[in-house]
C-alpha cells in the first residue's frame, strides 16, 4: 500500500491523483450541502470567424463522449477514476515511476480512459435523458409560464430551472434577461423567451402587487 501511495505522488503521476482528489472533494461538498450539484454549470460563447464548422465539430465531440446527455461532473468523475486506476497500473511495467516514459504513457492512458468513460457512461444516458429539455411540442408550456429555480442565479451565469408538469418534471437551461435580476434557489421565475440556437430560456422576476 505504501508503494502505491508513493507511486501516486511521484512525478507526472500526481496529475491523475490530484484530479481524482479534486473530484472526491467536490462530491464531499455536495453531500455536505456546501455547494449545489449545479455549481460547475457554465456557459461558453464561441466566436467562430468563418462559418460554424468549428462549433459543429466541438458539438460532435461533446455528443460522442455523452456530454450533451450526461452532466459534466458525472463524466469527469468517471474519467478521473478510470484515469487514476490505469495510471497506477503503469507501476507494474518495468519503467521508472513518474519518469519521461511514464509521462508519455500517461497521455496514452488518458486517451484510453476517455473511450472507457464513454462506454461506462452509455447506460446513464437513459437516466438523464428526461433531465434536459430539448424544445419539442411542449415549448408553449414553458414560454410565458412559471418555473422553479434549481440554484442561485444572477446575470451572466447559466442555471437550471424545473418545469412542473403532469408526470416527470423536466429541467431547462436558463439565464437572467435583465441585469438587475437575481434569483435564489427554489424561487419562481417567469419565462420570457428562448434562444433556439443555444437552447437557453430567459427568465424574469415575478412581482406581486401588494
Amino acid at each position: 500500500m505504501g508503494e502505491l501511495i508513493n507511486n501516486a505522488f511521484t512525478g507526472v503521476n500526481i496529475i491523475p491523483t490530484v484530479l481524482l482528489m479534486l473530484v472526491l472533494i467536490y462530491w464531499l461538498t455536495v453531500i455536505l450541502g456546501i455547494i449545489d450539484i449545479e455549481f460547475f454549470d457554465f456557459d461558453i460563447d464561441f466566436d467562430i470567424a468563418n462559418g460554424t464548422d468549428g462549433l459543429d465539430g466541438l458539438q460532435g465531440i461533446l455528443a460522442y463522449f455523452n456530454l450533451k446527455e450526461i452532466p459534466l461532473m458525472i463524466i469527469l468523475s468517471i474519467l478521473s477514476l478510470v484515469f487514476w486506476i490505469l495510471s497506477m497500473l503503469l507501476y507494474l511495467l518495468p519503467i521508472k515511476a513518474g519518469g519521461l516514459i511514464n509521462g508519455l504513457l500517461l497521455i496514452l492512458t488518458l486517451i484510453i480512459s476517455l473511450f472507457i468513460t464513454k462506454l461506462i457512461s452509455l447506460p446513464l444516458k437513459g437516466l438523464f435523458k428526461n433531465m434536459y429539455y430539448k424544445g419539442t411540442e411542449d415549448e408553449e408550456k414553458v414560454i410565458g409560464h412559471l418555473v422553479s429555480l434549481c440554484c442561485d442565479l444572477e446575470k451572466g451565469r447559466l442555471g437550471q430551472a424545473e418545469v412542473k408538469q403532469d408526470g416527470a418534471s423536466i429541467l431547462i437551461n436558463v439565464k437572467c434577461e435583465f441585469t438587475e435580476d437575481k434569483f435564489e434557489k427554489n424561487e419562481e421565475a417567469f419565462v420570457t423567451k428562448k434562444d433556439d440556437e443555444k437552447n437557453i430560456y430567459y427568465i424574469a422576476k415575478v412581482y406581486v402587487n401588494k
